[in-house]
């Protein structure tokens, strides 16, 4: 099992910030991510690197973890060591990331607007 000691939750199923960052003036670069606060994250990212960081999505999702991961491996071919970080990547990620982004968005809201339902059904039945 591994121990986590940082405080976004990374490694846990806690909901967090699943987010995409570009970095000016290397806007060919995108970072992909999760953080407790995006906001707060793109600052301390800034300071590592050449430019700036400038959040372009965030989703706040359970899992998210393990959705970075996953991203992590599936986007490797375009992937570019920036700032001390691995997790920068080129440009043509960036439509694929949002799609998957937004799909794990409304899976989990569909979960949760299936359970409203079907407690809804039950107490009316």
């Amino acid at each position: 099992m591994r121990i986590n000691k940082r405080k976004s939750g990374n490694g846990t199923a806690a909901r967090q910030w699943l987010y995409l960052y570009i970095n000016v003036p290397f806007i060919f670069l995108f970072k992909i991510g999760i953080s407790g606060n995006y906001k707060r994250r793109a600052k301390q990212v800034s300071q590592k690197g050449f430019g700036r960081t400038i959040p372009v999505f965030a989703v706040r999702v359970p899992f998210a973890f393990q959705c970075e991961q996953a991203m992590h491996r599936f986007f490797g071919l375009f992937n570019i060591r920036y700032g001390g970080s691995k997790e920068w990547y080129l440009f043509p990620v960036v439509p694929l990331a949002i799609l998957v982004m937004v799909f794990v968005w409304a899976l989990d809201w569909m979960v949760v607007v299936l359970g409203v339902m079907i407690a809804w059904w039950w107490l009316q039945h």
